[in-house]
């Protein structure tokens, strides 16, 4: 009998789990603990300006402020406060605490299925959590980098004074998307495992 070439095997699962958790791992230190460390340091302040604000940004920038025009308006702060690198750090830590949620509860997930128990309810609280957590933080970091944006913004071009400015396109939605995909295959853990009771019933 041919093996299954694609079946997962204990390696697979461990390998899985290893893989989840280094790219929380490297999306937490490049995305907030080298800034982090980069504020330590009082170095520059390097972010980007919402291109919205293009044509403010060409009239000038406030004092302390270098603007660069290329295809996206780079603003460079040289000497940014706590509200500046905070506004800058703040979709970046959440973006990362959802990933680090999103990984546990994949890690228990796998765990039980490596276990030989996929089609359980607490599996299913799990997907639908994993759903959750993803189209909920989907909605939070809109509104985290918007007001993110508003804030850089106003503190980096001359004329500008918002507290909120959405950024982002089409490709965003993808996030929620797969949000909605996980909470139909929890649906359709559900009924598996109702359609398995029924079956146990009657045997």
């Amino acid at each position: 009998m041919a093996k299954d070439r694609i079946k997962f095997d204990d390696s697979d699962f461990q390998l899985t789990k290893i893989v989840g958790a280094g790219v929380a791992v490297v999306t937490a230190i490049i995305s907030v603990v080298i800034p982090i460390i980069t504020w330590a340091r009082g170095e520059p302040l390097d972010t980007e300006v919402s291109p919205e604000v293009a044509g403010q940004a060409l009239a000038g920038a406030e004092p302390g402020v270098y603007l660069g025009h290329g295809r996206e308006i780079q603003a460079t702060f040289t000497d940014a406060g706590l509200g500046l690198w905070l506004a800058s750090l703040a979709p970046a830590v959440l973006f990362v605490m959802i990933l680090a949620v999103v990984v546990w509860l994949l890690w228990q997930l796998l765990d039980d299925v490596r276990g030989g128990h996929p089609f359980t309810l607490a599996n299913v609280r799990r997907m639908r959590a994993i759903a959750m957590v993803i189209v909920g933080g989907s909605v939070l970091l809109f509104l985290a980098g918007g007001v993110s944006n508003g804030i850089l913004s106003s503190a980096a071009v001359e004329g500008v004074d918002a507290m909120f400015i959405a950024g982002g396109d089409a490709r965003d939605l993808l996030l929620p998307g797969v949000g909605f995909l996980i909470a139909g295959l929890a649906e359709a853990f559900r009924r598996g495992i109702e359609l398995e009771q029924d079956v146990e019933g009657l045997v």
